[in-house]
């Protein structure tokens, strides 16, 4: 919610991120530890009890109290709840309840174990390493799957629901140890079921990833969400910003003025089809742009059948095992320890 993207610590990415509170308890999960804070809410590690020493870990983010008695921030954060509850999908994160406890409103996400693809590039950036082609493209194929199954989305009367995210960025694709990538947070989604009004003049997102039409106002559908991946594509594939260092005013500039820089110019080993694949993504025009998210994937996933090893997602895992051995075993010990805590507080 808001202009900046994901709240803080959203999913667990380093055990650092973790901050043990006292016994406290939300609805009917009890609160392990903050993992930060954003505009509008505190997201908490949270531990959901039942009969049967029956227990899950979750993510709960609160909405701060200073804006209960606002009610359109409100409709926004029980819109972001509507929307994303009805999102049901192997790419996407998964929201599972959305509540009120005494005056706070909340809602709760599944617990991702992981790291965001944003702390993945900067990894190898300081390692003076680039990502293989063929993981950028599996990356950005899982991503465009989740965005395609959004896009279709229809009501329960089988009207087209029309989400587009909104805010593709890597800060917002989450890779699980396993390998799994989910894309996450449609706190800023536009979508025909939401409430409160997502079309205020203001510009919603990460400006290095938001289209052209969407920064000019021009107004936004699913191809702005296919231009945003194109520059994640565009960034996996190089290592670099696509806007570097550039302020709110010059990244408007570029993106009216088309000025992008050429992706030979950064990766001139970048195969030819994944070159094509971010050109088309980030053409000016939306018309010349691909027409939907699984136009984009299918270019992707050809170029992956094509290679003589066809990736998965274990290989993924393996990568992400070995630039941070160790980090998955600590924080499971960490998960451990902080749920461990939580039960004798109960006792």
């Amino acid at each position: 919610m808001g202009s900046s993207g994901r709240d803080e610590g959203t999913q667990s990415s380093a055990e650092g991120s973790m901050q043990p509170l006292a016994p406290r308890w939300v609805g009917e999960y009890d609160v392990l530890a903050s993992l930060g804070k954003g505009g509008a809410g505190e997201v908490f590690l949270a531990l959901r009890r039942g009969p049967h020493d029956f227990r899950k870990l979750v993510v709960l983010k609160l909405l701060h109290a200073h804006f209960q008695d606002d009610p359109e921030v409100v409709e926004m954060f029980l819109d972001e709840a509507r929307l994303a509850g009805r999102l049901d999908h192997p790419n996407i994160a998964q929201t599972l309840e959305v509540g009120v406890s005494g005056d706070r409103h909340f809602m709760v996400m599944g617990y991702l174990e992981g790291i965001g693809l944003d702390r993945l590039l900067a990894t190898l950036t300081q390692r003076h390493e680039q990502l293989e082609p063929e993981l950028a493209a599996f990356i950005s194929a899982e991503v465009l799957t989740g965005l395609h199954y959004a896009h279709e989305l229809k009501d329960h009367d089988g009207s087209p629901l029309e989400v587009v995210h909104r805010d593709v960025s890597p800060s917002n694709v989450f890779l699980c140890w396993d390998g799994t990538v989910k894309l996450i947070d449609f706190g800023i989604a536009k979508a025909a079921i939401r409430r409160a009004n997502t079309d205020s003049g203001v510009i919603k997102g990460k400006w290095g990833y938001v289209a052209p039409e969407h920064a000019t106002g021009d107004g936004t559908d699913r191809r702005a969400d296919v231009w945003s991946t194109g520059v994640v594509l565009w960034e996996t594939l190089t290592g670099k910003r696509l806007f570097p260092n550039l302020n709110d005013v010059t990244t408007l500039q570029a993106l009216v003025a088309g000025d992008l820089q050429p992706l030979e110019d950064h990766a001139p080993d970048a195969p030819e089809p994944l070159a094509k694949v971010v050109d088309r993504a980030l053409q000016h025009d939306p018309d010349d742009r691909y027409p939907t998210a699984r136009a984009m994937a299918d270019d992707l996933r050809e170029y992956l059948a094509e290679q003589a090893h066809p990736v998965r997602r274990e290989d993924l895992a393996d990568l992400l095992g070995d630039l941070f051995e160790g980090e998955r075993e600590r924080q499971q010990v960490l998960l451990a320890e902080l749920v461990d805590q939580g039960h004798r507080a109960v006792a």
